[in-house]
């Protein structure tokens, strides 16, 4: 009896130090774990990178000219040659022109320079020349002469008279364009592309100005808008 109650004691004792040794062994690891962890964060660094104005602009003057607002426009221009002496219904011509123009607008990008951007560190001040007309074209596929008359003594038709047509109709439309809200709503779209253009370079902060009418008279720019 006294071996077997022996035995059981000994077993007792073995299983009460295994368990200390492992839950030294535990907490050794654990202690361990958890420096090494704090030890990785406190070495953790955030590494952010921001481009400089030189590269800024670079990346903007890419852009080349930033189309932004399309303005269509339908024009019907009649244009006419008379003779001083003759009647017209003898030797004069005339024509009608049907055309359809696209008025774009936006930025010039190569007009900004390096002192139109300040970088302060995550943040970024863009200052843009104002938007303008771009472009003024005819659309040829729906663009046509409507009619045309000719005296009885015009045997050659006036190949300039189309010609003049055209450039009418251009001008109509770049007035009526001017007239409309093309040039804000051009530098409304301007704003948000560029907004998104440069928070994808790495801006957090994106702050865009508009040089004045003054700023662009000191530059020698005119408003050729």
């Amino acid at each position: 009896m006294r071996s077997k109650l022996g035995l059981r004691l000994l077993g007792l004792l073995v299983l009460f130090l295994a368990f200390l040794w492992l839950w030294n062994a535990a907490k050794r690891w654990l202690t361990e774990h958890g420096l090494r962890e704090i030890s990785a964060r406190l070495k953790a660094r955030v590494v952010s990178v921001t481009p400089s104005p030189t590269v800024v602009v670079q990346r903007l003057q890419a852009l080349n000219q930033l189309e932004t607002a399309q303005f269509v426009s339908q024009h019907i221009v009649e244009a006419k040659s008379e003779s001083t002496w003759l009647p017209s219904f003898l030797a004069g011509e005339r024509l009608l022109l049907v055309a359809q123009v696209e008025v774009i607008a936006g930025l010039d990008m190569k007009r900004v320079s390096p002192s139109d951007i300040e970088v302060k560190g995550d943040e970024v001040v863009v200052t843009l020349p104002p938007p303008k007309i771009l472009s003024v074209r005819i659309d040829e596929a729906k663009t046509r002469v409507f009619a045309r008359e000719r005296g009885w003594l015009v045997f050659n038709p006036n190949i300039d008279l189309e010609r003049e047509a055209r450039l009418q109709a251009l001008t109509e439309a770049r007035q009526a364009a001017l007239r409309s809200e093309l040039l804000p709503f051009a530098q409304q779209k301007a704003e948000e592309n560029l907004r998104t253009f440069l928070q994808a370079l790495g801006f957090k902060r994106v702050e865009i100005r508009w040089r004045t009418q003054d700023e662009m008279a000191k530059r020698g720019e005119g408003d050729d808008g």
